[in-house]
């Protein structure tokens, strides 16, 4: 349960974040109008109170260009109507506007809110992913100045405050840190990957290791919990059980065809054979060792062996063969 981090949109300038004191993030609002903020729960920028607000949704999502990101952060949708709420809610006449792309009002009561929030006054203006989005000021000399919000070809708005719902990515340290100590693989999206998407949702590839949160994905907080509540229970199995019940398919050594040249042990990813010593026939002879607590049947052993000295349960050259044979077979 590693977390995430924010998607820094500075990396698009576009954008005015970092430029202008008066561009933030959904995140940065959400600290903002916080009774323990440092206004206190009072929505400023610069000591004034903005009277006309503009959300930009999908900042580093459902991107493809270079920089951002193809996912969707799920959570973005939901927490600007929120905020646009609490706007409505705090500063009474305020004019409040969402640059959206889709609206993915997914969970139980989301659709109703959203419906809410739009019966308050928010304006919902549909984005285009490949339109350009441009933030400037008004008056580039003052600090405080007004921005114009650039929406494509559609006439341009006026803004005290824009805030920026910012992609959900995967923690930075997570994959070169814990991801290499546990062995934990991810997917292109930098995301830990799990098992299997739909029977083994919080388990990963090596045993006794599940994951809960958004090191798996972007996901709110019910769905957190929850996969939490899967991945507790998942945990608790074995140590109710007492033991361990090992998966069958797991790497062998073929003795008269193994030197011990130790081809494979560096290779293997859970660091499951070990390079051990023997007398035979009053010499001494070099071998690996399997420890199949460890193994996890992946087969980069076999794959690196050159003399065919190990194979993995299930799945020998000859099987192999026999599957690639049976599969071109009407060829």
């Amino acid at each position: 349960a590693t977390g995430f981090d924010v998607y820094d949109p500075s990396t698009k300038p576009e954008y005015g974040y970092g430029k202008y004191p008066n561009v933030i993030t959904g995140f940065e609002f959400e600290r903002l109008v916080s009774s323990s903020g440092p206004t206190g729960g009072h929505i400023e920028i610069n000591s004034q109170e903005p009277k006309k607000v503009v959300f930009i949704q999908c900042v580093g999502s459902r991107d493809t260009d270079e920089g951002g990101n193809a996912y969707c952060s799920r959570v973005c949708c939901m927490y600007t109507a929120k905020h646009a709420h609490l706007i409505h809610e705090k500063i009474p006449g305020a004019d409040v506007t969402i640059l959206n792309t889709d609206v993915r009002a997914f969970g139980k009561g989301y659709e109703e809110f959203y419906n809410r929030v739009k019966d308050e006054g928010a304006t919902y203006i549909h984005r285009e992913l490949k339109d350009l989005i441009e933030v400037t000021a008004k008056n580039p000399d003052d600090e405080n100045s007004t921005l114009i919000v650039k929406n494509g070809d559609r006439p341009p708005l006026e803004a005290d405050m824009v805030v920026l719902a910012s992609a959900i990515v995967a923690r930075h340290d997570a994959k070169e840190s814990i991801g290499q100590l546990l062995k934990i693989s991810t997917g292109t999206d930098h995301f830990f990957l799990e098992a299997h998407p739909k029977l083994r949702p919080v388990d990963t590839i090596t045993s006794g290791i599940f994951l809960a949160g958004c090191c798996q994905s972007p996901k709110d907080i019910p769905d957190t919990v929850a996969q939490a509540l899967g991945a507790a229970k998942r945990a608790a199995i074995p140590l109710a059980q007492g033991k361990v019940n090992l998966e069958p398919l797991k790497s062998f050594v073929i003795d008269k065809y193994c030197d011990g040249c130790a081809y494979c042990i560096d290779p293997c990813p859970y660091s499951a054979l070990t390079l051990i010593e023997y007398m035979k026939n009053g010499a001494i002879k070099k071998t690996v060792e399997v420890t199949e607590a460890l193994c996890q049947g992946c087969g980069v052993c076999q794959a690196t062996c050159p003399k065919q000295g190990i194979e993995v349960k299930g799945f020998k050259l000859s099987q192999l063969g026999a599957m690639v044979d049976a599969a071109l077979g009407g060829l």
